[in-house]
Order: structure tokens, then C-alpha cells, then sequence
């Protein structure tokens, strides 16, 4: 853009003002979008996010919590409270069986689970008498 007088000088000034104004405003975003960002629970949640909206995370955690809960339920079952170092031991070993017993059949488990409560609630639906 040629400038050759004063008034064209003052609409040239004018015009980079405004440009100038805006790009502060943009820029005041743009750090308020990068502050919020680097705060650590916003780290945090967006980290969780990541890993929860994997695939198959979601599934391994199940699996895994299944398993571990089937281990220490077992355990509680048949060992309980225990003082004795050696029915600590086979506690332990017990849970660890389970766990992974639980663990390496995981989809037989699920399945047969969700055909037995299949079965509970469609009898109830069946015959409403029951309840």
C-alpha cells in the first residue's frame, strides 16, 4: 500500500490499530487457553481421558478388576482371617490361583454371567407373580 498524503497516513494508522487490536485480543485467548490447560488436575483429567478412551482399556480394567475381586472374595471364602503364616501363604496363593483363572477365562465368565441373568430377569418378566 503507497501512502501520499497525510489523510490516507491516518487511515493506514487506523486500520493497523485495529489489526493490532485484534490479534491482542486473539492472543489473551490463546494464553488463557494454554493456562487452563497446564494446570495439573486438567492435565490429570485429560491424561484419564486418554487411557479410559482407548480401546480395550475400558475391557482390561473390567477383566482385571473381575479377576482381582473373584481372587480376594475366594480367599476371604475359604481362608478368612487368617493368623498362622502358612494359611497366609496359601491365602495368597489362592487369590493369585483365582485371579488368574478368572483372568484367562474372562469371556467364558462374561458370557455365562450374562446368559444367567438373562434367565433370572426373563422368568421374572415371564411370570409376573414371582418377585
Amino acid at each position: 500500500m503507497e501512502i501520499n498524503n497525510s489523510s490516507e497516513l491516518k487511515e493506514a494508522i487506523k486500520l493497523l490499530e485495529k489489526q493490532k487490536s485484534i490479534q491482542k485480543e486473539r492472543l489473551t485467548e490463546q494464553f488463557h487457553i494454554a493456562y487452563e490447560s497446564l494446570k495439573p488436575i486438567n492435565i490429570l483429567k485429560n491424561s484419564l481421558n486418554k487411557v479410559v478412551n482407548s480401546p480395550g482399556v475400558s475391557d482390561n480394567i473390567i477383566d482385571t478388576s473381575i479377576s482381582v475381586g473373584a481372587g480376594l472374595l475366594s480367599k476371604k471364602l475359604l481362608i478368612g482371617k487368617s493368623a498362622g503364616i502358612v494359611k497366609k501363604i496359601l491365602g495368597l496363593a489362592l487369590e493369585f490361583g483365582v485371579a488368574g483363572l478368572v483372568s484367562k477365562n474372562s469371556d467364558a465368565i462374561k458370557s455365562s454371567s450374562l446368559n444367567l441373568l438373562g434367565k433370572i430377569f426373563k422368568s421374572k418378566k415371564s411370570n409376573p407373580s414371582i418377585q
